[in-house]
């Protein structure tokens, strides 16, 4: 299996552009030139170490596919001075490719906080905080043959969303006539690629498909959008079909995440009817106050700092820290089926070297 298939599944599904300016999401290390790309297997982690790049390495993976990102703050050496840079150096070595998603994974739709509803038996109602960028629709109307490369042109750019479908091709060839002398697509099956895009990138895209091999049968339609895309983001408002009480809902937690222990709120009451939650996995303490605003009964998240506890001491929203191991975790079954989806015989395994680097005593 070609290594940039299995990028190009995963960043259609966890686009690059969903990133905070802040992140690294991405290819982190790649294969050594005597791989020709191909990618034997692949281990699922949330955190790159040493010890993971030696189980891939006895598995028979090339691949390693994480949340964290393995090179974060950028390395100025591989000298092995710190894990990171004894973690580069050792996948480098064994010829291991690392891949990771991170804030890509977060905000994308059906992502971690997707993910963390789902455990809980919640549906999810809206994305928290959504995504705020000029975007636009480009819609690309090109013969069926074309559609993929299309498809691929615009996921390199990073496209926001990207699908595609057959179309009725006697409807679409009258109205495509004019556009295109003597009629060349009149009885040729036509696709159409729907993307929703940066508004910066449709110039540089535009050209790119004209550009392309038989780009004088793609006509190109931008349709101008608010500049909000409200299904992905970070952190989603969520809400049970019945309400359990505040009691049940830590016994969830607990169970559904195998925390060891909660930290909550001065909010939680045990005997609360809870109804509508609000969840971020990591560190979601910025997003208390959008949490509250959103009618939220409970937030959901990690890392939340003692003064964000203190500043809400008297809020009815209970606040729930389940820990950012604990509710990040999920990413390696986000992987595994998104992965087994699109290449149902390929060798995935989660790892088995991971462990919370935390103790509770």
């Amino acid at each position: 299996m070609k290594l940039s298939y299995i990028i190009s599944a995963l960043e259609e599904y966890a686009p690059l552009s969903l990133q905070e300016q802040w992140d690294n999401s991405g290819l982190q290390v790649g294969l050594p030139p005597e791989a020709e790309g191909e990618c034997s297997g692949i281990l699922l982690c949330l955190d790159v170490t040493p010890a993971i790049i030696a189980e891939a390495v006895r598995r028979g993976c090339n691949l390693v596919v994480s949340h964290h990102p393995l090179i974060f703050k950028g390395l100025k050496s591989v000298a092995g001075r710190n894990i990171s840079e004894t973690t580069v150096a050792a996948a480098i070595r064994a010829g291991v490719a690392v891949y990771s998603s991170h804030t890509a994974l977060d905000s994308t739709i059906g992502g971690i906080s997707y993910e963390m509803a789902r455990r809980l038996g919640a549906s999810p109602v809206r994305v928290l905080s959504p995504v705020k960028v000029p975007v636009v629709s480009m819609v690309v109307t090109c013969p069926r043959q074309m559609a993929q490369d299309v498809r691929l042109i615009l996921l390199d750019s990073d496209a926001l969303r990207c699908d595609y479908f057959d179309i009725d091709s006697e409807a679409a060839n009258a109205a495509m006539s004019a556009d295109f002398p003597e009629n060349v697509l009149s009885h040729t099956p036509l696709c159409r690629v729907d993307a929703k895009v940066k508004a910066s990138s449709v110039a540089a895209l535009s050209a790119s498909l004209s550009d392309m091999p038989g780009g004088e049968q793609v006509k190109v339609d931008i349709v101008p959008l608010d500049g909000t895309d409200r299904c992905v983001g970070l952190g989603l408002v969520a809400v049970f079909e019945e309400p359990i009480s505040g009691s049940q809902l830590l016994a969830l937690l607990k169970e559904r995440f195998a925390c060891a222990s909660v930290r909550a709120s001065r909010g939680y009451d045990p005997d609360a009817k809870l109804r509508r939650i609000a969840l971020c996995g990591g560190a979601g303490g910025e997003f208390i106050k959008l949490a509250a605003a959103s009618g939220a009964q409970a937030y959901i998240s990690a890392d939340i700092r003692y003064h964000d506890f203190a500043e809400n001491a008297s809020s009815p929203m209970a606040i729930f820290d389940i820990g950012h191991f604990e509710s990040e975790i999920c990413a390696k079954d986000i992987f595994y089926h998104l992965i087994k989806n699109k290449f149902p015989n390929f060798a995935v395994y989660f790892s088995e070297e991971e462990v919370l680097p935390i103790q509770y005593l």
